[in-house]
């Protein structure tokens, strides 16, 4: 519920300063009733919320990056326009625009994923949209990748399990 009323004011754009505070508020008001308390912090086209468990951070727009703490074994492809993206305690979600058609990027995220050292957990190829999972030391990746022959939409997910993370160090 949080999740989706936070995401819902990024992407509405609202870039007034009193719009934010209260927006704040709101999301603040309805995490309270969920019994999560917790600090939102609203600018632009950025969330940020603060609760016991961690920090999770949501951005989209034109504002939209890669978190600084992104595993850098996730491959990324070059020239890919990040769409949104949000850092949790527990992972990361990466939604991305690339021009290539999606059997091709489906391909070299293959290529990629395994040369680094992952292991592919399972594959799904239906026409217009492939998903990918992968698992390498407690961290799964998974690519949801659909599209056409001219745009691109990769959505990944990295889901960090820091117990089985230690248990293969």
């Amino acid at each position: 519920m949080v999740v989706v009323v936070a995401l819902s004011v990024v992407l509405s754009g609202c870039g007034k300063k009193a719009s934010e505070k209260m927006a704040e508020k709101m999301v603040e008001s309805a995490m309270a009733k969920d019994g999560v308390k917790g600090k939102v912090d609203i600018s632009g086209d950025k969330v940020t919320v603060q609760t016991k468990d961690g920090t999770t951070t949501f951005s989209g727009g034109g504002n939209a990056k890669i978190p600084d703490n992104f595993p850098k074994e996730v491959y990324v492809p070059d020239g890919a326009t990040i769409t949104a993206s949000a850092s949790t305690p527990g992972g990361f979600t990466l939604v991305l625009q690339v021009k290539d058609p999606g059997d091709k990027v489906a391909e070299v995220y293959k290529s990629k994923m395994t040369g680094a050292g992952w292991k592919e957990e399972s594959s799904m190829n239906q026409p217009g949209m492939n998903m990918l999972v992968y698992k390498k030391a407690g961290t799964t990746m998974t690519a949801i990748i659909a599209g056409s022959d001219k745009v691109t939409q990769v959505s990944l997910n990295v889901a960090e399990d820091k117990k089985a993370a230690k248990a293969t160090e």
